[in-house]
């Protein structure tokens, strides 16, 4: 498993070096990009304090949740989410009320304040309007206004750290024309002092100030990116011939001769990874260019889609795959001698002795292509398939050069044991 990973760090270090250092990138942002901007604002809501003066000894009840349902209490939820700024006074059935209080308010009451999804409501019982004394009672909603007893009250030194916040709230507060455009916050600054003392879930994000209600305004602003980046092209060649040596350097270790027969020779591997740097360059350099785009808004030079989504799909899946294969055809290596077959792979080592040995076969390996848009399994190894008496196996891969069939064979029959040779000789024949 090192030998892949080194093999895919070492091709991923050197095609990303390559692409750095001589495929042209371009230098110059274009494009256009969208920022989240805070504002504030006024909000109008009632004072907590004021509305204890107004109904002395009466308690507020929060009735927004699940309690006060349109199936449980059709005619009372109607009222409610009629209520407003433009629509102050509703009725509703007055049994249909005298029943949530029993369930849900623990008692009836001709007169409460409650709160339903931030207005403040007064709700008491009357006769019908113009229907005279003897008119059955009715239940009556009176919308107050906006009403947040969770709303949290500031002092300067509360904001002291947030100061683009207390210039437009004193900016406000002193009725100066309120610009949007110039009394713009941080995104980053409301988000902090949201996460310090905002319950967005039960205030949402308002505050007090010095007896005034603030809350934020958001908006999209568009911003144009242009203009050349200073130094890129520098800074692009020094990180490629850097990625170059330290490839270079870790790869080194991947061409090292093992003990025994090498199934592959070191050519071969040399040979394949320069068929997969071959693909990776350009995968690389299209995966690059995508990331200057969403980094720095500096368009590819190549800007077909399609290309894009196939080199970025190859850099992220075809490189890691084409290393595997890579490395497991060529990292294998055998020992052939008098006491058995010995086979150092990539995952594993592993040996069959001779007095153990119940068969040797092939086993043939396939993978899919793709022929005019139909899978097609094509042969990719006739491996050589050992199993011992236990029933477990040893494979060897099919080596690239004639000339490593025969040494192996060649060792097999010097080593075979006599009432084995000739098969494995027959057998060695048709590899």
């Amino acid at each position: 498993m090192g030998v892949w990973l080194r093999r895919l760090s070492a091709l991923g270090l050197i095609s990303f070096g390559i692409a750095l250092t001589f495929l042209p990138f371009n230098e110059t942002r274009s494009g256009l990009i969208e920022l989240e901007t805070v504002s504030l604002q006024k909000e109008t809501l009632l004072n907590p304090d004021e509305i204890s003066a107004q109904f002395p000894g009466e308690e507020t009840t929060d009735i927004t949740g699940p309690e006060l349902n349109p199936d449980d209490y059709p005619d009372l939820f109607r009222a409610f989410i009629n209520l407003g700024k433009d629509w102050i006074n509703e009725s509703g059935d007055l049994e249909e009320w005298n029943r949530f209080q029993d369930s849900v308010l623990q008692g009836i009451s001709k007169s409460r304040l409650v709160v339903f999804r931030e207005s403040l409501v007064n709700c008491s019982v009357d006769n019908a309007q113009k229907a005279g004394a003897d008119a059955p009672k009715i239940a009556l909603f009176t919308y107050l206004g906006r009403y947040n007893p969770d709303i949290n009250r500031f002092s300067e030194s509360d904001l002291a750290e947030y100061p683009a916040i207390i210039r437009i709230v004193k900016s406000l507060d002193t009725g100066d024309k309120h610009d949007f455009e110039l009394n713009k916050i941080p995104r980053d600054e409301w988000n902090q002092m949201v996460d310090r003392y905002l319950n967005p879930l039960v205030d949402s994000q308002i505050f007090n100030f010095n007896g005034s209600f603030y809350g934020p305004e958001f908006s999209w602003a568009t911003i144009k990116m242009e203009g050349q980046v200073s130094g890129l092209r520098t800074i692009l060649k020094v990180t490629g011939v850097v990625s170059i040596l330290i490839g270079f350097l870790l790869g080194k270790r991947l061409y090292i001769r093992k003990k025994g027969i090498m199934v592959n020779p070191q050519r071969i591997a040399i040979f394949y990874d320069v068929i997969i740097l071959l693909f990776a360059v350009p995968s690389v350099y299209i995966a690059v260019s995508a990331v200057l785009t969403k980094t720095m808004y500096i368009p590819p030079i190549i800007d077909d889609q399609f290309v894009i989504f196939m080199g970025i799909f190859f850099f992220c899946t075809g490189i890691p795959i084409l290393t595997f294969f890579t490395s497991r055809f060529t990292s294998q290596s055998i020992e052939i001698d008098s006491d058995g077959i010995h086979v150092a792979s990539l995952f594993e080592k592993d040996a069959i002795t001779w007095e153990s040995l119940d068969s040797i076969d092939f086993s043939e390996e396939y993978v899919l292509t793709i022929r005019f848009g139909i899978p097609i399994p094509r042969q990719l190894q006739k491996r050589l398939k050992l199993a011992n008496k236990t029933g477990s196996c040893l494979t060897i891969n099919e080596p690239q050069l004639k000339s490593v069939k025969k040494q192996i064979a060649l060792r097999f029959e010097q080593h075979a044991p006599d009432h084995l040779r000739n098969k494995i000789k027959q057998l060695m024949a048709k590899w």
